[in-house]
């Protein structure tokens, strides 16, 4: 499933693209915290690009659920261990009171802050100049576009659970799972299974076991090939209301992936204290 793009994933950057896009916004802000002597995001590495892309490809594999055999076999309903890592920015709340205000463009009481320690705070603080940096000054209507996308995802995926054509083909899901001895009403509910501690323990023998029969019942019956289209169908007729945006934000994102390697030269090098 990580190789399909629906319709609406076409007005964004591809999974490796947007991976190195949130690392070089991090490298900025990192750069620019650097000016005011402050030391941000200590281990980001070029390492960083690698683990994003594969959490990005691993969710998409998994908007139907589980789609891959191989990766139900070894751990069920689980992420794998490659999407595990821990990416997340530096918490906000170790830094200082002045660190925050370089990074947000903003003081405690909500007013700008002009300058630290004798340098002018960039607007936006650190956060802004990053964004524009990567993404170039249309960052606030890319964002925009990008609210407009990550909206039409979610409730487009939402209204096609209840499609007729979605709902017919879970139901022969069900009857194949039936026959190997699981019953769940759709693919929905074996994931939901309260039998499986997604967030703590490893995957059990009887998770992978329903895994790698929800997967192949999956493919006997059609399940990816149906969602995926009915689900595009909802996305292309939401894509002609919303054409003018969706090409701006195109036409933002592709401009953004040009500069991805040109930035990428230029931060080369992680900072050394």
């Amino acid at each position: 499933m990580d190789q399909l793009r629906l319709p609406v994933d076409t007005f964004t950057l591809r999974p490796k693209q947007q991976a190195t896009s949130e690392y070089l916004v991090y490298r900025a802000q990192q750069d620019c915290m650097r000016r005011f002597g402050f030391r941000y995001l200590p281990h980001l590495t070029e390492g960083y690009i690698a683990e994003a892309t594969a959490t990005q490809r691993e969710y998409a594999s998994r908007r139907y659920g589980v789609s891959d055999r191989a990766m139900a076999a070894e751990y069920g309903y689980h992420l794998s261990d490659a999407s595990t890592g821990s990416r997340a920015p530096q918490a906000v709340n170790s830094l200082s009171e002045a660190e925050r205000t370089v990074l947000s463009g903003r003081t405690k009481s909500g007013g700008e802050p002009g300058s630290v320690r004798g340098e002018p705070v960039p607007e936006g603080g650190c956060v802004g100049e990053a964004a524009r940096t990567v993404q170039g000054d249309t960052s606030v209507s890319a964002r925009k576009g990008d609210a407009l996308v990550a909206r039409l995802r979610r409730e487009l995926f939402v209204r096609s659970r209840t499609d007729p054509r979605v709902t017919a083909v879970n139901k022969k899901w069900a009857a194949c799972m039936h026959e190997r001895g699981f019953t769940y009403r759709d693919p929905a509910a074996a994931v939901d299974d309260p039998r499986w501690d997604l967030q703590n323990t490893a995957p059990t023998r009887g998770e992978r076991a329903v895994a790698r029969a929800d997967v192949a019942c999956k493919l006997r019956t059609n399940v990816l090939g149906v969602n995926f289209a009915v689900e595009s169908e909802l996305q292309n007729s939401a894509v002609a209301e919303h054409t003018d945006e969706l090409n701006s934000l195109r036409e933002q994102r592709d401009a953004e992936s040009r500069r991805l390697p040109g930035l990428l030269r230029r931060y080369a090098r992680t900072p050394q204290d």
